[in-house]
């Protein structure tokens, strides 16, 4: 069950819609309970159950806490289209990392295409509830060619370059890194070569060869501990 629920805020009444509604039935709250509530402005609410309906659910606002942390440095994940339950999860467990931005495209090697950003955004809302994160990432679409070059490392698990630690102990100071994933099937030769012919920075991440998800995970927590990024 979540430990917030997720509403559009009006002025001093916060609205449920369908789904938070059935969630909040589920977990058999009554008229004039009290719950959390994330509308993705940074604060977390404290509200009255005022009405429940079939279809949407009125809360009215008590409190407030302002729960808008600055992560720093901030990060952007950049990954290509793959399989819906791994990126799931991936999503999930960046979210509890509190990676700030989140970028798709379509890798050559994709075996799937998304028309529609609903579902991860779902999934990216349901993971803030859960870790009461008021701040909810944002998901857009984009391509290769709009990736930044600057503060950007590629995770390349297949050939030798420079190691995530090098590139941390050189750029103690950054305010934003972007990591950059290819799909599950991993990055085409022709899109290594493009990041090799732009000058991007390709890292390695040892010899264990890991699953894409498990490739941004292992980074993201890499990056708080070396900036103790979550101990704000």
């Amino acid at each position: 069950m979540p430990n917030a629920f997720y509403g559009k805020k009006t002025n001093e009444i916060i609205i449920l819609d369908e789904e938070e509604t059935s969630h909040l039935k589920v977990t058999r709250k009554k008229t004039n309970e009290l719950i959390q509530v994330i509308t993705g402005d940074g604060f977390l609410y404290k509200a009255k159950i005022n009405k429940i309906g079939k279809k949407q659910t009125t809360l009215e606002i008590l409190d407030k806490e302002d729960k808008s942390e600055s992560y720093e440095p901030y990060i952007s994940i950049y990954f290509g289209m793959s399989k819906w339950n791994r990126t799931q999860f991936l999503l999930e467990k960046l979210v509890e990392l509190r990676v700030n931005q989140f970028y798709v495209f379509r890798g050559e090697k994709s075996d799937i295409k998304y028309k529609n950003l609903i579902k991860f955004q779902k999934a990216i809302i349901e993971a803030c509830k859960q870790t009461i994160y008021p701040v909810i990432p944002q998901i857009d679409f984009t391509n290769l060619e709009s990736i930044p070059k600057e503060n950007t490392i590629i995770l390349d698990l297949i050939e030798n370059r420079k190691n995530i630690k090098s590139f941390l102990k050189e750029n103690k100071k950054l305010k934003n890194i972007n990591i950059v994933i290819g799909p599950d099937s991993g990055f085409s030769e022709n899109e290594k070569n493009y990041f090799c012919s732009n000058g991007f920075e390709i890292m390695n991440l040892g010899n264990s060869i890991f699953r894409f998800e498990t490739s941004a995970i292992y980074t993201a927590s890499i990056i708080n501990y070396e900036f103790d990024r979550l101990n704000i």
